[in-house]
């Protein structure tokens, strides 16, 4: 009777010691090393050339892109001497 008692009160030890460890562990972590967080910008001051699907800041909002719908502005600056970019733009291929 002692063995199994001795058995069950190590296995009850072993378990909350487990716990306790999975429990505070990630705490401590968390604690210890803040993490810094890198947000997107919303957008970029600037025009990227022959990408036309970058926000700029220094435009007008774009309003929701409609398929054959007439570019915005940041995409005609941005398609500028490149043929084909604004045909992409308004009739994507998917």
């Amino acid at each position: 009777m002692r063995t199994f008692r001795r058995g069950i009160l190590r296995l009850v030890t072993a378990a909350a010691a487990a716990a306790s460890f999975l429990i505070a562990a990630p705490a401590l972590v968390q604690d210890a090393a803040p993490r810094a967080s890198a947000q997107p910008r919303p957008c970029v001051n600037g025009v990227i050339p022959w990408n036309p699907y970058v926000v700029n800041c220094n435009l007008p909002p774009r309003q929701p892109r409609v398929r054959g719908a007439a570019p915005d502005a940041g995409a005609i600056i941005a398609c500028r001497n490149h043929p084909g970019c604004l045909a992409w733009y308004v009739n994507p291929p998917y």
